[in-house]
């Protein structure tokens, strides 16, 4: 995947002199003293390991020799045999102590260097400007780096750069020894290794180009999968779930495609491998016997420098691996040094001035400002404004003009291009910029919790406040009563993004956070935007006492909370145009004289209040989690089975067989050739262990070069036919695996969003853990069967031959080396356990030296017990001869035969272990892919194409949701609504008025009653057939990650240009889109944040207003809009075809006040209903106290 694009515009020449991928070196940068000590201590074990293999062949040669010096005396022949054998002993034994060196040393040095780089990576994201994050540093960029970056990092500098070393030990030392047993051989060694090295770059070159092709397709599937499930209520009530699949199924054709390509040069890239390893043996062992028969060199002596060279050369193919992996390192490692290395534009670590006390006066001069991400899109054009210290100074300006974005520029979010802002006479840039944000708070439109309790949010403001002053901050901002109805009080849990709490208790929560930080300077953007008219008044007095003493800028659309404001700034077109106090400007200026008559109740027209999405549990679609959770959904009544016992029996039996998904007969087909293919390249080892003994004793008979010509020409046969298979076996097995992943990635997301909207609200159906599931863990199926099922199958084939082979030549030796496997097995058993163990401190970074010690002696002993089963075989050999039970060749040809393929039974004993645990780690998705929806979304199957007309009726309706099934929110609730009627829904938060909009999409189903649609029960439609003719508009707009025209027409792909633009004109929206460089094509960025709020609701409206809906639900639609796009708005949803049915729910009754029906809601129930002429004469009913609230007459 390409490098992230860390440094922003402003450094562009910068970031195009830097290499493209950071150099090895740079990941050790981190390192200490005691780090290098144990680096050296590591390396000096992977060198004694590395030695091992190479000295084993030269002891071997010395056996051969002693051999062949004595071939007509068998008793020299024993006393020579035995005076090799001790050090076998001797090299086994050294072992030990390097693979303790080895793997402890190089794992606890990348545990500690790691842990730094996690935390300068930390330290260096939480030091950038807020501008990085609009561009550059997105979510899934900073936790990919400090996840699973991080884990790349730290496997690559740790064990694997060890093997890599032991690697390189292997090959250096098999050189050096092959020079010394027989220098004419090892000079072959020259036109060997060059084209293992070009083989192996070229492979690893390719195998790289094709995996970050790959990964670009996946992370495109992953954010495609991610905001769809952030989105899930956007993209039910829109019918997207059918556009989702068909743009994620495209996504995986995409990986599909590329892995032929992968496949095949896995294949031929390994098959090549053996082409030139056996090519090679062919060689060099007819220009030994060349050697040998001129007298130049001993047999045993040659077949030392061969296999010393060869298999020193192969240990470089198996570091192969590991280049790929420190490739994959260096470029986690650019992107992870990029955020490390980069130069804030605004520094949190700059030693700036901090004052004794801040009084509070702002200055803001001629300041010009654009953001980041829209450099060509000026916001400001030469602002200017003085605010006295102490003073309440509010703007007022249409949507997008710039009020908020001079509240970033004081909490210096961002910097301004032009002008300066000045507070008490300090330019805000020589502040230290913690000083600076210490002394503001902020309470924003859209508030935002940390995931932990209520009280550790409120705390978030001070953390040093008491139990009595955090109380006290959350009843000033008239959040207590509320927090005390919760089970657990002040210790409930909000959780992600505090998708637990309702828009209104969010708010006030944010509130009591800002009013416990007791700033100099108080921040206000709308914030009381999400509060009903009561919470309202209530935190307008607390807030006005909290403002008492402080410096105060207020941002509201709403007039009524700013009338008392010591100052009024009108902001146009990114400057002031006038300022003065509320009755100044109602004279003065004729754009505020317009708010103000617009909003004015008494006038019977607006004023303001934005309603929260109020219902607990009701706008869980706004999370995003990225932490998996640690349990799954456990499997409900089975989809392709009404026995549900049956079906998990049958599951536990056949789970193995699910991981082949969907494949069809051809498919079968080719597993069959793959698999044959697989046995095909299973005999190369022991034929080379039959023949290379046979050659080493063929040196000291007669004609021994015409003889060694003939088993050189057979190698290199074997070669060329082990090049084929290995093709066959990696390109078929490959695309098996990739064809049965995008089989069960397809089929598990298609089955995730047919689940009711209550799934996932669940803990553990977070939007991380989902999206994990669906991307993550079905790649487990792709491992099992590419990488782990073809080389099972050829680990059987090698070990069936060896074993056949092996008895066949001498039984005697054949049963002893299955004897000593048990070394072989434990050792590479105890190889496997600690791989596993290695990996599971990695990822949990264990900062504990009695670990790594304990892996290290793990290793040491498994390599220990390796050789002694050399040692064993070598002396078991000796004592046959000696009793004449065996000739020397036959006996270390039978073991030798067994030697080579044992690494095929540690192999296969490791494998088998993981393919089991992939299947535990797909156990839950296919408990996912079973489980049976409890709202059906397509049934009935084929419905009939009939539009609805809108009749509503709430029959005796009982409702909770599932999630909190002990608060009831709708009880024996009624209501009628005749098709083409304007009603509203207003009351206070909790009342249940969003619920009945969630309840109309049938997102919930009713506990008891019904709800009905033209006289017939929801529950009988076709779900999707509904939906799509109804229209909804939530508090909070959720934008998908795509272009402004995408987004209009999403779940109405077909629209053409015209109506597009019509119901953007319609919402008011389209001057603001046209004036963007890119018009509609302009991306709204991740989650819509290159939007201001107001854009992104009108955007969202525009998209409803596309649809054209025969029910069209308004959850406080224009909520984020400034007085005159409110109207434009209102007017076009009235426009809408005189049949369509409007449910309103608002609290400002400035938008409903022309409803045909008004039906005022508490605690579950409709308390009065009427139009808003009636409601207000009744003095002492619900709506009549306000409508008083909300009129200016009142205030």
């Amino acid at each position: 995947m390409h490098s992230a694009e860390i440094i922003d515009e402003a450094g562009t020449s910068e970031k195009d002199d830097k290499p493209l991928t950071l150099p090895f070196y740079k990941l050790l940068s981190q390192a200490d003293k005691v780090d290098w000590i144990l680096m050296a201590l590591g390396t000096l074990g992977a060198i004694v390991h590395g030695l091992a293999q190479p000295v084993g062949y030269f002891l071997l040669g010395k056996a051969l020799d002693a051999f062949g010096k004595n071939i007509n005396n068998t008793d020299e022949m024993v006393k020579a045999l035995f005076k090799v054998v001790p050090y076998v002993w001797y090299m086994a034994f050294a072992t030990f102590p390097a693979g303790i060196l080895e793997i402890g040393c190089w794992m606890y040095a990348s545990e500690r260097q790691v842990r730094r780089i996690r935390l300068s990576f930390l330290k260096a994201v939480l030091s950038q400007e807020i501008g990085a994050f609009d561009t550059d540093l997105t979510s899934g960029k900073i936790i990919t780096g400090i996840s699973s970056h991080m884990f790349v990092i730290q496997d690559a500098i740790g064990e694997k750069l060890g093997h890599f070393i032991s690697c390189f030990a292997t090959f250096f030392s098999g050189v050096l020894i092959a020079f010394i047993a027989c220098w004419e051989v090892s000079l072959l060694a020259i036109f060997v290794v060059p084209m293992i090295l070009v083989i192996g770059a070229t492979y690893t070159k390719k195998m790289n180009a094709v995996s970050a092709t790959r990964m670009v397709y996946l992370s495109e599937a992953t954010a495609m999968v991610e905001q769809t499930i952030s989105h899930i209520k956007t993209v039910f009530a829109f019918v997207g779930e059918n556009s989702a699949i068909r743009s994620f199924s495209e996504s995986l054709q995409k990986q599909l495609g590329i892995s032929r390509t992968e496949a095949f040069v896995k294949g031929f890239g390994t098959g090549l491998f053996q082409v030139v390893t056996f090519c090679s043996w062919a060689l060099i062992v007819w220009v030994g016997a060349v050697v040998v028969t001129a007298g130049r060199a001993l047999g045993g002596d040659v077949i030392a420098a061969v296999m010393s060279i060869l298999f020193g050369a192969i240990s470089l193919t198996y570091a192969a691996p590991d280049m790929q992996l420190f490739n994959q390192a260096k470029a986690a490692g650019q992107e992870v040094f990029q955020v490390i290395e980069r130069k804030p534009m605004i520094c949190t670590n700059h030693e700036g001035k901090e004052l004794d006390a801040i009084k509070g006066s702002i200055c803001i001069n001629d300041v010009h400002f654009a953001y980041p991400s829209r450099m060509n899109t000026p916001i400001l054009r030469g602002f200017s404004l003085s605010i006295p210290a102490g003073k309440v100074v509010a703007f007022v300006g249409s949507s997008g003009c710039g009020k908020s974005t001079i509240m970033s520029l004081i909490t210096r979010f961002y910097d301004p291009i032009e002008g300066s802002i000045l507070i008490d006479n300090y330019n805000i840039k020589d502040l230290d910029l913690k000083f600076l944000r210490r002394n503001i708070g902020v309470v924003s439109q859209e508030p935002s919790l940390f995931s932990g309790n209520i009280k550790e949010n409120i705390q978030a403001g001070n953390w040093e406040a008491d139990e009595s002053q955090l109380q006290k901050a959350a009843q000033m901002a008239n959040a207590h009563s509320f927090i005390c109805d919760f089970p657990n009080q002040y210790f409930t849990e909000v959780g992600q993004r505090g998708v637990q709490l309702s828009g209104g208790q969010k708010q006030r929560i944010a509130i009591a956070r800002a009013i416990l930080k007791n700033p100099p300077i108080l921040l206000l953007d709308e914030a009381t935007s999400a509060l009903d008219t009561e919470s309202e008044k209530l935190v307008q007095a607390a807030l006005e006492t909290a403002m008492q003493g402080r410096t105060v800028i207020l941002i509201a659309h709403r007039l009524s909370t700013i009338v008392n404001a010591d100052m009024i700034a009108v902001v146009e077109n990114g400057v002031v145009t006038e300022t003065g106090p509320h009755p100044h400007l109602l004279t003065s200026n004729n754009f505020y004289r317009s708010l103000f008559e617009m909003q004015n109740l008494s006038q019977d027209s607006d004023a303001r209040v934005e309603d929260p999405m109020e219902d607990l549990a009701s706008i869980y679609t706004d999370a995003s989690s990225h932490f998996p959770d640690e349990s799954r959904e456990a499997n409900r009544t089975p989809q392709l089975s009404p026995n549900k016992e049956d079906l998990k029996e049958r599951k536990e039996r056949a789970v193995f067989y699910r991981i082949w998904f969907g494949l069809r007969k051809r498919e079968i087909v080719k597993i069959f050739i793959g698999s044959c293919g697989a046995a095909l390249a299973g005999i190369s080892k022991p034929v080379f262990g039959y023949f290379i003994i046979t050659i080493g004793v063929a040196y000291y008979k007669d004609n021994s070069e015409s003889r060694v010509g003939k088993y050189s020409i057979l190698f290199a046969c074997i070669g060329f036919l082990s090049c084929f298979a290995h093709t066959v076996q990696h390109y078929f097995y490959g695309l098996i695996g990739e064809q049965a992943m995008t089989n069960l990635r397809q089929a598990l997301y298609s089955a995730i969003l047919r689940n009711e909207l209550a799934w996932f609200e669940k803990p553990q159906n977070s939007v991380g853990s989902v999206t994990s599931q669906v991307i993550n863990e079905t790649a487990t199926v792709k491992t099992i069967i590419s990488d782990r099922m073809s080389v099972i199958v050829q680990c059987i084939s090698s070990i069936l031959i060896a074993t056949v082979v092996s008895i066949r030549v001498n039984w005697r030796m054949g049963l002893v080396a299955w004897a000593v496997m048990p070394c072989h097995f434990i050792g590479g058993l105890i190889q496997a356990k600690s791989a596993k163990g290695f990996s599971a401190a990695a990822m949990l970074l264990i900062q504990n030296w009695t670990q790594s010690i304990k892996y290290g002696i793990i290793q040491g002993v498994s390599l220990c017990l390796w050789n002694i089963a050399h040692a064993v075989a070598l002396w078991y050999t000796t004592i046959l001869v000696k009793r004449g039970q065996s000739s020397f060749e036959n006996g270390i040809r039978s073991y030798q035969i067994f030697s080579l393929t044992v690494p095929s039974i540690t192999e296969l004993w490791t494998l088998i272990p993981t393919v089991f645990s992939a299947i535990s780690i797909l156990t839950p998705a296919f408990h996912t892919l079973d489980r049976q929806t409890e709202i059906e979304p397509d049934e009935p199957k084929q419905p009939p194409r009939k539009s609805i007309k809108g009749d509503i009726e709430f029959s005796n309706v009982s409702f909770t949701y599932p999630s909190r099934p002990d608060m009831i929110i709708l009880d024996n609730f009624n209501l009628t609504i005749e098709a083409g009627s304007k009603v509203a829904l207003v009351g206070p938060s909790g009342a249940g008025k969003s619920s009945i909009l969630a309840l109309l999409l049938r997102f919930y189903d009713v506990n008891e009653g019904a709800v009905l649609i033209d006289w017939k029960n929801v529950k009988s439609y076709n779900l999707k057939v509904l939906r799509a003719q109804i229209g909804l508009v939530q508090q909070e707009p959720l934008l998908f990650s795509f272009s402004i025209r995408e987004n209009i027409c999403y779940g109405n792909e077909g629209a053409s240009e015209a109506e597009v633009i019509q119901a953007a004109m319609e919402a008011n929206i389209h001057e603001v889109i046209s004036n963007l460089p890119r018009g509609y094509d302009t991306s709204v960025g991740e989650k819509g944040c290159q939007l201001s709020g107001g854009q992104k609701q009108r955007i969202a409206i525009a998209r409803v207003l596309l649809k054209k809906p025969a029910i069209m639900l308004l959850d406080e639609a224009t909520s984020a809009l400034d007085a005159e796009s409110e109207r434009a708005v209102i007017n076009a949803l009235e426009s809408l075809k005189q049949n369509t049915t409007n449910i309103t729910v608002a609290h400002r009754l400035s938008t409903v006040i022309n409803s045909d029906t008004i039906f005022v809601m508490d605690k579950g129930k409709v308390v009065e209903m009427g139009t808003h002429a009636n409601l207000v004469t009744a003095s002492e009913g619900v709506y009549s106290k306000l409508y008083r609230h909300q009129s200016f007459a009142g205030n």
